[in-house]
Protein backbone atom coordinates (compact mmCIF):
# COMPACT_ATOMS: atom_id res chain seq x y z
CA UNK A 1 0.00 0.00 0.00
CA UNK A 2 2.80 2.40 0.85
CA UNK A 3 4.42 1.98 -2.53
CA UNK A 4 1.14 2.56 -4.36
CA UNK A 5 0.62 5.74 -2.31
CA UNK A 6 3.99 7.06 -3.44
CA UNK A 7 3.16 6.27 -7.06
CA UNK A 8 -0.15 8.10 -6.88
CA UNK A 9 1.63 11.20 -5.56
CA UNK A 10 4.53 11.26 -8.03
CA UNK A 11 2.63 10.46 -11.23
CA UNK A 12 0.79 13.81 -11.56
CA UNK A 13 4.06 15.70 -10.94
CA UNK A 14 5.82 13.80 -13.72
CA UNK A 15 2.88 14.41 -16.02
CA UNK A 16 2.95 18.13 -15.26
CA UNK A 17 6.69 18.23 -15.99
CA UNK A 18 6.12 16.49 -19.30
CA UNK A 19 3.45 18.99 -20.29
CA UNK A 20 5.81 21.83 -19.36
CA UNK A 21 8.50 20.47 -21.67
CA UNK A 22 6.01 20.07 -24.50
CA UNK A 23 4.73 23.61 -23.94
CA UNK A 24 8.28 24.99 -24.11
CA UNK A 25 8.99 23.05 -27.29
CA UNK A 26 5.81 24.39 -28.84
CA UNK A 27 6.81 27.97 -27.92
CA UNK A 28 10.26 27.47 -29.42
CA UNK A 29 8.83 26.12 -32.68
CA UNK A 30 6.28 28.92 -32.86
CA UNK A 31 8.97 31.55 -32.26
CA UNK A 32 11.26 30.08 -34.90
CA UNK A 33 8.45 29.76 -37.45
CA UNK A 34 7.61 33.42 -36.87
CA UNK A 35 11.18 34.63 -37.44
CA UNK A 36 12.62 32.32 -40.11
CA UNK A 37 11.19 34.35 -43.04
CA UNK A 38 12.70 37.52 -41.51
CA UNK A 39 16.33 36.31 -41.49
CA UNK A 40 18.43 36.19 -44.66
CA UNK A 41 21.87 35.11 -45.78
CA UNK A 42 24.16 38.04 -46.72
CA UNK A 43 26.87 37.63 -49.37
CA UNK A 44 29.35 40.50 -49.53
CA UNK A 45 32.10 40.44 -52.16
CA UNK A 46 35.24 42.49 -51.55
CA UNK A 47 38.26 42.76 -53.81
CA UNK A 48 39.93 39.95 -51.88
CA UNK A 49 37.22 37.62 -50.63
CA UNK A 50 33.56 36.85 -50.11
CA UNK A 51 32.18 37.54 -46.65
CA UNK A 52 29.23 35.43 -45.56
CA UNK A 53 26.89 36.63 -42.86
CA UNK A 54 23.25 37.08 -41.99
CA UNK A 55 20.74 39.91 -41.86
CA UNK A 56 17.38 40.71 -40.27
CA UNK A 57 14.47 42.35 -42.12
CA UNK A 58 13.46 45.37 -40.02
CA UNK A 59 11.06 47.32 -42.25
CA UNK A 60 8.35 46.65 -44.83
CA UNK A 61 10.43 48.56 -47.38
CA UNK A 62 13.16 45.95 -47.64
CA UNK A 63 15.58 47.30 -45.02
CA UNK A 64 17.89 44.65 -43.59
CA UNK A 65 20.00 45.14 -40.47
CA UNK A 66 23.35 43.34 -40.40
CA UNK A 67 26.82 43.63 -38.93
CA UNK A 68 29.12 46.26 -40.34
CA UNK A 69 32.04 43.82 -40.37
CA UNK A 70 30.10 41.62 -42.81
CA UNK A 71 29.67 44.30 -45.48
CA UNK A 72 32.44 46.88 -44.96
CA UNK A 73 34.57 47.26 -48.06
CA UNK A 74 32.20 45.22 -50.20
CA UNK A 75 31.90 46.10 -53.88
CA UNK A 76 28.81 43.95 -54.35
CA UNK A 77 26.24 42.68 -51.84
CA UNK A 78 23.35 40.27 -52.25
CA UNK A 79 20.98 38.45 -49.92
CA UNK A 80 19.48 34.97 -50.08
CA UNK A 81 16.00 34.46 -48.67
CA UNK A 82 14.92 31.47 -46.62
CA UNK A 83 13.29 30.03 -49.77
CA UNK A 84 16.60 30.19 -51.67
CA UNK A 85 15.82 33.22 -53.85
CA UNK A 86 18.72 35.67 -54.24
CA UNK A 87 18.39 39.47 -54.57
CA UNK A 88 20.92 42.27 -55.04
CA UNK A 89 21.27 44.55 -52.02
CA UNK A 90 22.40 48.13 -51.57
CA UNK A 91 24.36 49.35 -48.55
CA UNK A 92 22.62 52.53 -47.41
CA UNK A 93 24.21 53.19 -44.00
CA UNK A 94 27.07 52.05 -41.76
CA UNK A 95 27.41 52.97 -38.06
CA UNK A 96 31.00 51.73 -37.78
CA UNK A 97 33.01 52.15 -35.56
CA UNK A 98 30.44 53.23 -32.96
CA UNK A 99 28.43 50.03 -33.31
CA UNK A 100 28.98 46.98 -35.46
CA UNK A 101 25.82 47.57 -37.47
CA UNK A 102 24.91 48.49 -41.03
CA UNK A 103 21.73 48.77 -43.10
CA UNK A 104 21.03 47.17 -46.45
CA UNK A 105 18.02 47.61 -48.70
CA UNK A 106 16.54 45.19 -51.21
CA UNK A 107 13.36 44.93 -53.25
CA UNK A 108 10.65 44.42 -50.60
CA UNK A 109 8.41 41.92 -52.34
CA UNK A 110 7.34 39.01 -50.13
CA UNK A 111 9.49 40.13 -47.20
CA UNK A 112 8.31 40.04 -43.59
CA UNK A 113 9.80 42.31 -40.95
CA UNK A 114 10.85 41.18 -37.51
CA UNK A 115 9.01 42.35 -34.40
CA UNK A 116 11.30 44.18 -31.97
CA UNK A 117 11.18 42.97 -28.38
CA UNK A 118 12.66 44.42 -25.20
CA UNK A 119 16.25 43.36 -24.59
CA UNK A 120 16.03 45.16 -21.22
CA UNK A 121 13.51 42.52 -20.12
CA UNK A 122 16.07 39.72 -20.51
CA UNK A 123 17.49 38.10 -17.40
CA UNK A 124 20.37 35.65 -17.02
CA UNK A 125 18.98 32.16 -17.48
CA UNK A 126 16.25 33.18 -19.94
CA UNK A 127 15.93 30.94 -22.98
CA UNK A 128 16.88 32.62 -26.27
CA UNK A 129 17.15 31.39 -29.84
CA UNK A 130 19.78 32.30 -32.43
CA UNK A 131 18.49 32.35 -36.02
CA UNK A 132 20.91 32.88 -38.89
CA UNK A 133 20.76 32.83 -42.66
CA UNK A 134 22.97 29.75 -42.72
CA UNK A 135 26.29 29.34 -44.52
CA UNK A 136 25.30 26.75 -47.10
CA UNK A 137 28.04 24.47 -45.77
CA UNK A 138 25.54 21.86 -44.62
CA UNK A 139 22.96 21.99 -47.37
CA UNK A 140 21.84 25.62 -47.17
CA UNK A 141 18.87 27.19 -45.45
CA UNK A 142 18.49 28.94 -42.12
CA UNK A 143 20.24 27.69 -39.00
CA UNK A 144 18.75 27.70 -35.50
CA UNK A 145 20.31 27.12 -32.08
CA UNK A 146 18.93 27.32 -28.55
CA UNK A 147 20.67 28.72 -25.49
CA UNK A 148 20.31 30.84 -22.41
CA UNK A 149 21.25 34.39 -21.57
CA UNK A 150 24.59 34.11 -19.78
CA UNK A 151 24.92 37.81 -19.00
CA UNK A 152 23.65 41.26 -19.92
CA UNK A 153 25.25 44.70 -20.32
CA UNK A 154 28.52 43.08 -21.33
CA UNK A 155 31.32 44.89 -23.14
CA UNK A 156 34.04 43.50 -25.38
CA UNK A 157 37.29 45.32 -26.28
CA UNK A 158 38.19 45.24 -29.94
CA UNK A 159 41.07 46.90 -31.79
CA UNK A 160 40.56 50.63 -31.25
CA UNK A 161 37.04 50.46 -29.82
CA UNK A 162 34.91 48.58 -27.31
CA UNK A 163 31.61 46.95 -28.23
CA UNK A 164 28.98 47.89 -25.65
CA UNK A 165 25.39 46.93 -24.74
CA UNK A 166 26.05 43.25 -25.40
CA UNK A 167 24.01 40.19 -24.50
CA UNK A 168 26.13 37.13 -23.73
CA UNK A 169 24.61 33.79 -24.65
CA UNK A 170 25.65 30.16 -24.92
CA UNK A 171 23.55 29.60 -28.04
CA UNK A 172 25.85 28.17 -30.69
CA UNK A 173 27.31 30.88 -32.94
CA UNK A 174 29.32 29.97 -36.04
CA UNK A 175 30.81 31.60 -39.12
CA UNK A 176 27.98 33.07 -41.18
CA UNK A 177 25.80 33.79 -38.13
CA UNK A 178 27.03 37.39 -37.75
CA UNK A 179 24.08 39.70 -38.35
CA UNK A 180 21.50 37.07 -37.44
CA UNK A 181 18.66 37.44 -34.98
CA UNK A 182 18.68 36.60 -31.29
CA UNK A 183 15.03 36.15 -30.33
CA UNK A 184 13.00 35.43 -27.22
CA UNK A 185 10.35 32.72 -26.89
CA UNK A 186 7.71 35.12 -28.22
CA UNK A 187 9.61 35.32 -31.51
CA UNK A 188 10.68 38.93 -30.87
CA UNK A 189 14.04 40.33 -31.96
CA UNK A 190 16.11 41.12 -28.86
CA UNK A 191 19.66 41.14 -30.22
CA UNK A 192 21.84 41.19 -33.35
CA UNK A 193 24.27 38.28 -33.28
CA UNK A 194 27.72 39.80 -33.63
CA UNK A 195 30.64 37.69 -32.46
CA UNK A 196 31.86 34.67 -30.56
CA UNK A 197 34.88 34.10 -28.39
CA UNK A 198 36.97 30.98 -28.85
CA UNK A 199 40.08 32.01 -26.91
CA UNK A 200 40.53 33.75 -23.58
CA UNK A 201 43.54 35.38 -21.88
CA UNK A 202 46.67 33.33 -22.19
CA UNK A 203 45.28 31.35 -25.11
CA UNK A 204 42.85 29.36 -22.97
CA UNK A 205 40.16 27.73 -25.13
CA UNK A 206 36.64 29.03 -24.52
CA UNK A 207 33.40 27.46 -25.74
CA UNK A 208 29.78 28.56 -25.83
CA UNK A 209 30.44 32.28 -25.49
CA UNK A 210 28.61 34.40 -28.05
CA UNK A 211 27.59 38.05 -28.04
CA UNK A 212 24.68 39.95 -29.58
CA UNK A 213 24.16 43.70 -29.65
CA UNK A 214 21.08 44.57 -27.60
CA UNK A 215 17.99 45.44 -29.65
CA UNK A 216 17.05 48.33 -27.37
CA UNK A 217 20.33 50.08 -28.20
CA UNK A 218 20.11 49.27 -31.91
CA UNK A 219 16.49 50.24 -32.49
CA UNK A 220 17.00 54.06 -32.66
CA UNK A 221 20.16 53.56 -34.71
CA UNK A 222 18.30 51.36 -37.18
CA UNK A 223 15.48 53.92 -37.34
CA UNK A 224 17.94 56.72 -38.12
CA UNK A 225 19.68 54.71 -40.80
CA UNK A 226 16.34 53.90 -42.44
CA UNK A 227 14.93 57.44 -42.25
CA UNK A 228 18.04 59.53 -42.88
CA UNK A 229 20.65 57.18 -44.29
CA UNK A 230 22.73 57.68 -41.15
CA UNK A 231 22.58 57.95 -37.39
CA UNK A 232 23.91 61.28 -36.06
CA UNK A 233 27.44 60.83 -34.72
CA UNK A 234 30.49 62.94 -34.10
CA UNK A 235 32.61 62.35 -37.20
CA UNK A 236 35.71 64.53 -36.73
CA UNK A 237 37.78 62.54 -39.21
CA UNK A 238 40.02 60.70 -36.72
CA UNK A 239 37.48 58.21 -35.35
CA UNK A 240 38.30 55.21 -37.55
CA UNK A 241 40.61 52.70 -35.80
CA UNK A 242 43.52 51.43 -37.88
CA UNK A 243 42.64 53.87 -40.68
CA UNK A 244 42.81 57.30 -39.06
CA UNK A 245 44.31 56.43 -35.68
CA UNK A 246 46.02 53.59 -33.86
CA UNK A 247 45.07 52.64 -30.33
CA UNK A 248 48.18 53.01 -28.20
CA UNK A 249 49.10 49.94 -26.17
CA UNK A 250 52.22 49.37 -24.07
CA UNK A 251 53.58 47.29 -26.97
CA UNK A 252 52.98 50.07 -29.54
CA UNK A 253 54.38 52.66 -27.14
CA UNK A 254 57.58 50.65 -26.72
CA UNK A 255 57.91 49.93 -30.42
CA UNK A 256 57.48 53.57 -31.45
CA UNK A 257 59.04 55.08 -28.32
CA UNK A 258 55.89 57.02 -27.48
CA UNK A 259 55.68 59.10 -24.29
CA UNK A 260 52.36 57.54 -23.10
CA UNK A 261 50.99 54.02 -22.58
CA UNK A 262 47.42 54.82 -23.69
CA UNK A 263 45.82 57.16 -26.20
CA UNK A 264 45.20 57.46 -29.93
CA UNK A 265 48.10 57.95 -32.33
CA UNK A 266 46.87 59.91 -35.34
CA UNK A 267 48.07 58.38 -38.60
CA UNK A 268 45.86 59.91 -41.31
CA UNK A 269 43.16 62.50 -40.54
CA UNK A 270 40.47 62.48 -43.20
CA UNK A 271 41.20 65.19 -45.80
CA UNK A 272 39.20 68.40 -45.23
CA UNK A 273 37.63 66.84 -42.12
CA UNK A 274 36.83 68.86 -38.96
CA UNK A 275 39.96 67.43 -37.34
CA UNK A 276 42.16 68.37 -40.31
CA UNK A 277 40.68 71.88 -40.44
CA UNK A 278 41.35 72.25 -36.72
CA UNK A 279 45.03 71.53 -37.35
CA UNK A 280 45.33 67.92 -36.17
CA UNK A 281 48.12 66.17 -38.08
CA UNK A 282 49.66 62.72 -38.36
CA UNK A 283 51.90 62.01 -35.38
CA UNK A 284 49.66 63.80 -32.87
CA UNK A 285 48.80 61.75 -29.81
CA UNK A 286 45.30 62.28 -28.44
CA UNK A 287 45.26 61.50 -24.71
CA UNK A 288 41.82 62.79 -23.77
CA UNK A 289 38.57 64.28 -25.00
CA UNK A 290 36.40 66.80 -23.17
CA UNK A 291 38.20 66.09 -19.92
CA UNK A 292 37.96 62.28 -20.17
CA UNK A 293 41.23 60.37 -20.41
CA UNK A 294 41.62 57.70 -23.08
CA UNK A 295 42.38 54.22 -21.73
CA UNK A 296 42.26 50.60 -22.86
CA UNK A 297 38.76 50.23 -21.43
CA UNK A 298 37.63 53.62 -22.78
CA UNK A 299 39.15 54.22 -26.24
CA UNK A 300 38.74 57.41 -28.27
CA UNK A 301 35.79 55.96 -30.21
CA UNK A 302 33.80 55.21 -27.06
CA UNK A 303 34.41 58.67 -25.62
CA UNK A 304 33.31 60.26 -28.89
CA UNK A 305 30.19 58.09 -28.79
CA UNK A 306 29.22 59.65 -25.45
CA UNK A 307 29.61 63.27 -26.57
CA UNK A 308 26.29 64.71 -27.84
CA UNK A 309 26.31 65.65 -31.50
CA UNK A 310 26.88 69.39 -31.87
CA UNK A 311 28.90 69.80 -28.70
CA UNK A 312 32.40 71.24 -28.98
CA UNK A 313 35.23 68.72 -28.90
CA UNK A 314 38.27 69.63 -26.79
CA UNK A 315 41.12 67.25 -27.56
CA UNK A 316 44.14 66.91 -25.27
CA UNK A 317 47.11 66.31 -27.56
CA UNK A 318 50.82 65.65 -27.28
CA UNK A 319 52.78 67.04 -30.24
CA UNK A 320 56.55 67.00 -30.42
CA UNK A 321 56.74 66.63 -26.65
CA UNK A 322 54.38 69.53 -25.97
CA UNK A 323 50.92 69.25 -24.47
CA UNK A 324 48.19 71.35 -26.06
CA UNK A 325 44.44 71.50 -26.53
CA UNK A 326 42.85 71.48 -29.98
CA UNK A 327 39.22 72.54 -30.25
CA UNK A 328 36.76 71.38 -32.87
CA UNK A 329 33.82 73.76 -32.99
CA UNK A 330 30.20 72.50 -32.72
CA UNK A 331 28.71 71.52 -36.05
CA UNK A 332 32.08 70.66 -37.60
Amino acid sequence: MASRAVESQTAPEASSSGRSVLDTQARIRSAVDRVLPNVVLVLADTEERRNVGSGVVVSPNGHILTNSHVVRGATEVSIVLANGNERPARLIADDWPYTDSAMLQVAPQNLRQVAFGSSAALKPGDLVISVSGGTGAFGGGNAVSLGVVSGINRYLPRAGHTLEDLIQTDAAVNNGDSGGALINLSGEFVGLTTTLIREGPGGVEITNVGFAQAADALRPIAGGMISNGTFPRNRPGIEMPDEQHLEISPELAARRQLPVQAGALIVAPAPNSPAARAGIVAGDIVTGLNGVAISFDLPLVNILKRVPRGQRLDLAIIRDGRTLTVQIAPGN
